[in-house]
Parts: structure tokens; C-alpha cells; sequence
């Protein structure tokens, strides 16, 4: 990614409403107006995103109910990714990494978002800027389990940057790859 310049996101924690749509919006500018906010089903249903691959992106900031994510689901009917705002969650420590090696993780949620372990489709976490990963990641889940209102799970780490890259020009989406940076 050397010499590109990135994409402005909102990495940090969100306090009003303002700033929770914002983060919605930074990820909707890098694939622009002809792949944002598209209408389907007569007008019926929204799509946040359509990546460039076909995949069909649901941006969260706050918790939904269950029935409503199902609908969503069933709208899409396939190929469809939720990216879900746990950049607060994660700042405040509610949404820690529990253990790492390279991009592979696990991970440890306080009162988690119960319809996570709903989705069907693939579930990524944006954790913001991460102290724990030294960059801004999203945690691509591949396991999601609650017991007595704790969640915990394993995934894959993922370049924030790479992502919109993935989603913009379809380049690979690679596990997050950490390189110390050069002083």
C-alpha cells in the first residue's frame, strides 16, 4: 500500500449520532454514489454497499433486532457481509484480543450484541484504532459464541485500509499483515 494515500475512516470512539453516521458514510465515499445506498426490492430494501466482487455490505453502528437482521438476510438472499462499529466497544475494553498470533485471534466481548451470533453471513467487527494491534483493524469472525451474557469468539485480523481496497477494486483481502514501522 506504499504511496497510496488512505481512505479517511473513523477510527476513533463515536459519541453523538453525527459520528456514528459518519462512519457509515467514510465507508459508502470510498466505493462512491453508484455502489452506496442502493435501492432494491422496489424501493423496499437499502444496501449500504456493493463491494466490487458482487458482495453485498450491511454497515451497523448500533444493535438490531434479530428479526430485522433475518429480513435483511432474506432480501439479500446471498453473498451478503455485515460490518459491524465495535470501535467504542473495543476502546473501552468491553472487546478485548484474548490471544494472537499473526493475523489470528481470539477475542472476548462484555455484553455483546446477541443478533452477531444470528447472522448468516460473514460478520466482520471494525475495532477502530487498536492498541492491542497497533493499527486500525477489522476482525473478520469465523466463531461467535455467548454464554451468560460474555461472547467469545476467533477470526482473522484485517488491514482496515485493505478492506475499502477489496471493496473499492477487488483487490485480495488478505489477513492483516503487522510490519513495525520504521522510526
Amino acid at each position: 500500500m506504499t504511496g497510496l494515500k488512505p481512505f479517511a475512516l473513523v477510527r476513533t470512539p463515536m459519541q453523538t449520532p453525527d459520528e456514528r453516521r459518519l462512519w457509515t458514510l467514510s465507508y459508502q465515499r470510498v466505493v462512491g454514489s453508484t455502489r452506496s445506498e442502493i435501492r432494491m426490492h422496489r424501493g423496499c430494501r437499502r444496501l449500504d454497499v456493493l463491494a466490487c466482487n458482487g458482495t453485498k455490505c450491511e454497515f451497523q453502528q448500533s444493535k438490531d433486532s434479530v428479526p430485522n437482521t433475518h429480513g435483511k438476510e432474506l432480501a439479500h438472499a446471498s453473498g451478503l457481509m455485515w460490518v459491524f462499529c465495535a470501535i467504542n466497544q473495543h476502546a473501552k475494553e468491553d472487546l478485548v484480543l484474548t490471544w494472537r498470533q499473526g493475523a489470528r485471534c481470539t477475542y472476548e466481548w462484555k455484553k455483546p450484541w446477541k443478533l452477531i451470533g444470528a447472522c448468516n453471513g460473514r460478520v466482520l467487527l471494525d475495532l477502530g484504532y487498536s492498541e492491542q494491534a497497533g493499527d486500525h483493524v477489522l476482525l473478520e469472525s469465523d466463531h461467535f459464541e455467548i454464554q451468560q451474557e460474555r461472547a467469545t469468539g476467533t477470526g482473522v485480523l484485517r488491514d482496515a485500509q485493505e478492506f475499502c481496497y477489496w471493496m473499492r477494486d477487488g483487490r485480495p483481502l488478505l489477513p492483516y499483515a503487522w510490519a513495525p514501522r520504521v522510526a
